[in-house]
């Protein structure tokens, strides 16, 4: 079964090569563009669908360590609220610090 795809395959490319040597220079020159044109739209396809994964798996870790740090930021007992405002207990002004 393998070996008769890669022999239509080959035929395949046998056939486009002889049909592309038939063709006058000016044609050939045309053909060839349009291939290579077509092999660096189909590189840049690839490039940016691994670009576009890559993107996608830093957003999801990017989220989930947000939702951690929200998650551990309001678990924490040491934090005054005033309505938006976070204070810290360990920043109280009424505490005296001794720096020497």
């Amino acid at each position: 079964m393998i070996a008769n795809v890669f022999a239509a395959l080959g035929l395949l490319t046998c056939l486009l090569l002889a049909l592309r040597m038939a063709l006058p220079a000016a044609r050939q020159r045309q053909v060839d563009a349009a291939l290579r044109r077509a092999w660096l739209h189909l590189r840049e396809l690839g490039s940016q669908l691994r670009h576009w994964r890559r993107h996608r798996q830093h957003s999801k870790q990017a989220a989930a360590e947000a939702a951690e740090l929200i998650r551990r930021a309001k678990a924490r007992d040491e934090v005054e609220r005033d309505g938006n405002v976070y204070r810290p207990k360990q920043f109280d002004p009424k505490k005296r610090r001794d720096l020497h």
